[in-house]
C-alpha cells in the first residue's frame, strides 16, 4: 500500500495531501468498488466488539451475510451479462413474513434471526438465490427446474464464499431436497456435468435469463419447460464431448432459445481464420440470438480468437461482443479428463431477438 501511495504521489495525483489522507482515499475507493469487502471487514470488527457489547453480534451477522452474498454475486456477474442488486439485511420480528423488498439498485432481505451465525448465512444466500436469480425466467420453468437451479446456484455461491456455511447448506437444504425428488437429483447431475467445463453460469443461466425476457401471448408453459429440458441436455452432451469430436452438435435450435457454441481453435488450425469465421457466420445466418466462442485461454489462442471474432464483426455490423470471460474447466482427451483454462467470447445478435410471441410466430 505504501508503494502504491508513493506511485500516486509521484504522478502528481492528490499532490499536497498527507499520506494518511491519500491512504484514506485509497481505502474509500477500494471499498466503494468492492462493497462486499467492506461488509466483511465490518463484520470482523463487530464480532470483536460483541465480547463487550452483546448487541453488536446482530450487526456482525448482518454485515457478514451482506459481505458474503455481495462478494459472491459480483463474482457470478463476471460470467454473465446479468446484473444483481446489492443486498442488505434487515431483521424482522419472530412472526413476521420473510420477504425481499426491491429498491433502486438494492434488494433488502427481511429475515428472522436464526440465532446461529452460519444458519443465518445459509438461509440468506438461499433465500436471495431463490428470489432473485432468474426472477422473470421462473415464470416459464417447472417446479423441479426452479428448485434444482436454486440449489445448484446456492451451492456454487457458498462454495466460493463460505465453506463452513456450505456444509450447513448441504445438510439442511441440498441433501433433503434431492432425496425427496428424483427429477431434482437428475437435474443436479446434469448441472454438475455442465459446470465441469465451466459453462453453468456463462451459458445455461445466461440463456435462461434471455428466456425470461420473452412474453407469450398464448400460454405455452409446457412447451417452454420441454425446451429448457432440451437446452440442459444439449449443454450436458456438449460438456461430455471428446476433444476433436465433430459429431456432437454445437447448436441448439429451439423455438424460443437459439444458441451455438463454437470452439476456436486448435494448434493445427490456428492462423486459419476463414474456416472458423465461416462456422460462426453460418450460426448467425440461422438467426441465433447468442453465439459463444470458446477456446484455450493462453495468450496466443486468445489473440487468434479475437482476430476471428473481429473478422465476423466486420461482416455483421449489428452483432456485438456482449462479454468476454476467462475461467477454469475440464476437457476430455482420449478418455482422460484434463484441467484447462478457457476463454469465452459471447456474441449477441440483436436482430435475431424476439420479445413478444403470438401464435403465428410460434408456428413459424
Amino acid at each position: 500500500m505504501t508503494e502504491f501511495i508513493n506511485t500516486i504521489t509521484s504522478l502528481g495525483f492528490l499532490a499536497g495531501f498527507s499520506a494518511s489522507t491519500i491512504l484514506f482515499v485509497c481505502f474509500a475507493v477500494f471499498f466503494y468498488l468492492t462493497p462486499g469487502k467492506f461488509d466483511q471487514w465490518t463484520s470482523k470488527f463487530l464480532w470483536l466488539l460483541s465480547h463487550i457489547w452483546k448487541r453488536a453480534q446482530y450487526y456482525a451477522v448482518k454485515s457478514q451475510i451482506q459481505g458474503d452474498v455481495n462478494s459472491s454475486i459480483r463474482e457470478l456477474e463476471k460470467g454473465t451479462t446479468l446484473k444483481f442488486p446489492k443486498i442488505s439485511i434487515e431483521w424482522t420480528a419472530k412472526n413476521d413474513v420473510e420477504d425481499i423488498v426491491w429498491e433502486q439498485g438494492e434488494a433488502i432481505i427481511l429475515m428472522r434471526d436464526r440465532k446461529y451465525k452460519i444458519k443465518n448465512v445459509v438461509h440468506a444466500v438461499h433465500f436471495f438465490t431463490s428470489s432473485a436469480l432468474l426472477r422473470r425466467s421462473k415464470n416459464h420453468l417447472s417446479q423441479n427446474q426452479k428448485q434444482s437451479l436454486d440449489l445448484f446456484a446456492t451451492f456454487k455461491i457458498l462454495q466460493r464464499s463460505n465453506v463452513s456455511a456450505l456444509d450447513q447448506f448441504m445438510n439442511d437444504y441440498f441433501s433433503p431436497s434431492i432425496e425427496r425428488s428424483e427429477q431434482v437429483k437428475e437435474f443436479i447431475g446434469k448441472y454438475t456435468n455442465i459446470e465441469k467445463i465451466g459453462v453453468f453460469f456463462p451459458i445455461l443461466i445466461q440463456e435462461l435469463s434471455c428466456l425470461g425476457g420473452k412474453v407469450f401471448l398464448n400460454k405455452r408453459n409446457r412447451e417452454v419447460v420441454e425446451e429448457v429440458n432440451g437446452l440442459v441436455n444439449f449443454l450436458e452432451d456438449f460438456s461430455q464431448r471428446e476433444v476433436g469430436d465433430d459429431q456432437t452438435t454445437d447448436t441448439f435450435l429451439g423455438r424460443y432459445t437459439r444458441c451455438a457454441i463454437k470452439i476456436v481453435a486448435s494448434k493445427w488450425t490456428r492462423g486459419r481464420i476463414i474456416p472458423h469465421k465461416a462456422r460462426i457466420v453460418d450460426a448467425l445466418k440461422k438467426q441465433l440470438e447468442n453465439v459463444y466462442v470458446i477456446g484455450n485461454s493462453d495468450k496466443e489462442n486468445r489473440d487468434f480468437m479475437n482476430d476471428v471474432v473481429d473478422s465476423v464483426l466486420d461482416e455483421f455490423e449489428n452483432v456485438r461482443i456482449e462479454k468476454t470471460y476467462r475461467f477454469s474447466g475440464k476437457i476430455n482427451i482420449q478418455g482422460e479428463t484434463r484441467n484447462v483454462k478457457t476463454y469465452l467470447i459471447h456474441l449477441r445478435n440483436p436482430e435475431a431477438v424476439r420479445y413478444i410471441y403470438e401464435e403465428k410466430d410460434i408456428e413459424l
